[in-house]
C-alpha cells in the first residue's frame, strides 16, 4: 500500500527530517515474531526491514502550514544547550539499573532545582497557553522491539506493540481532542519512535469501509485496522540524545522502540497543549 496523506511532520526550518525517517512495507504480528517477551496476543509490530523515503512519501509527510492543527503534527526539534548541560549534569549515565533513575533527581537540590527552572522556560516556549503537566520519566530496556507495557491482572507485564494511548476516555470521532504531549530524550542512546501517518478519524474511516456491522471502539481499532491493512506502511522516527518530540499520542497508532541499543533508554514526558514544534 502507498502512504496517504494525514499525519504532518513539523520542526524548525533547518531541522532536516529526512535523515532521521525510515519506512516500512507494513506491519506484523507479534506472535509470527516470536521476540521472547511476553506480548498480549493481539499485538502488531512492524516489519523489521527499513529503507529511506522516496522524495514522494517524504512530500506527503512534510508540514503544511493549512492542514497543520495540534492534532495531525508531530514535531521533532532539539532542546537548547543550557537545558542539555543541566540534563548531562545530573549523569544519568551512573545509573546501575532503572529502579536508580529518580533518586538520580534528588542528589543535588540546586542542580535539580536550575534544571527545573530551565526545563519550565524551554516548555513555556512550546506552549502557547501553557497548559501542561508533568507526566513522567520513562524507564526501558535496551534492545526492545517495542517499549509500552502493561501490567496485565496486576501481576506481570505485557508489552502491547503498537496502539494508541488512552489518556483520557474518548471514542475514534473525538480523539483529535485530547491533549498532545512532548517526550524528551535524555539517554545516551538515540531512540526511535514508530507510526501509522494516520489520524484516528481516517483510520475508523477505512475500518468501517469493510466493517460496516461491527462496532469500532478505541479499545479495538488498532487490531482492526491492522488485520484488514497490514500493508500499510509504518514510519519511523530516530530521536537523538537530547532530542524531542512533540505528537498527539492519543490520535495516531505509535510505540517506542531500543532496538540495537546498549544501554537504558530515559524520556521526560509532559502531557497538556504543545503548539510551537
Amino acid at each position: 500500500m502507498n502512504l496517504k496523506k494525514g499525519m504532518y511532520l513539523a520542526g524548525e526550518s533547518d531541522f532536516n527530517w529526512k535523515n532521521q525517517l525510515k519506512i516500512s512495507k507494513g506491519v506484523v504480528a507479534e506472535k509470527v515474531v516470536n521476540t521472547g517477551i511476553e506480548y498480549f496476543d493481539n499485538a502488531y509490530l512492524p516489519h523489521d526491514k527499513w529503507r529511506d523515503l522516496t522524495e514522494s512519501e517524504y512530500k506527503i509527510l512534510s508540514y503544511s502550514e493549512k492542514g497543520n492543527k495540534m492534532f495531525n503534527t508531530l514535531g521533532l526539534g532539539e532542546i537548547p544547550d543550557e537545558l542539555k548541560t543541566l540534563f548531562k549534569a545530573i549523569k544519568l549515565e551512573e545509573c546501575k539499573t532503572l529502579f536508580d533513575v529518580q533518586p538520580k533527581f534528588q542528589e543535588d537540590e540546586k542542580l535539580t532545582l536550575k534544571l527545573n527552572k530551565v526545563l519550565n522556560q524551554f516548555l513555556n516556549q512550546k506552549s502557547d497557553t501553557q497548559k501542561y503537566n508533568f507526566h513522567r520519566i520513562t524507564r526501558c530496556l535496551p534492545n526492545m522491539h517495542t517499549t509500552t507495557f502493561h501490567l496485565h491482572n496486576r501481576e506481570h507485564i505485557k508489552y502491547t506493540g503498537l496502539h494508541i494511548d488512552q489518556s483520557t476516555k474518548f471514542t475514534p470521532n473525538t480523539a483529535y481532542k485530547s491533549d498532545n504531549r512532548i517526550s524528551i530524550n535524555i539517554s545516551e542512546e538515540s531512540r526511535y519512535l514508530y507510526f501509522v501517518n494516520l489520524t484516528l478519524k481516517q483510520i475508523y474511516t477505512d475500518v468501517k469501509k469493510r466493517h460496516q456491522d461491527i462496532i469500532v471502539t478505541s479499545n479495538n481499532i488498532v487490531e482492526l485496522f491492522f488485520s484488514l491493512y497490514p500493508d500499510y506502511p509504518v514510519i519511523r522516527i530516530e530521536v537523538k540524545p537530547y532530542q524531542y518530540y512533540i505528537a498527539p499520542t492519543d490520535n495516531f497508532i505509535h510505540d517506542g522502540s531500543t532496538l540495537g541499543n546498549k544501554k537504558f533508554d530515559i524520556t521526560m514526558v509532559f502531557v497538556g497543549e504543545f503548539n510551537n514544534y
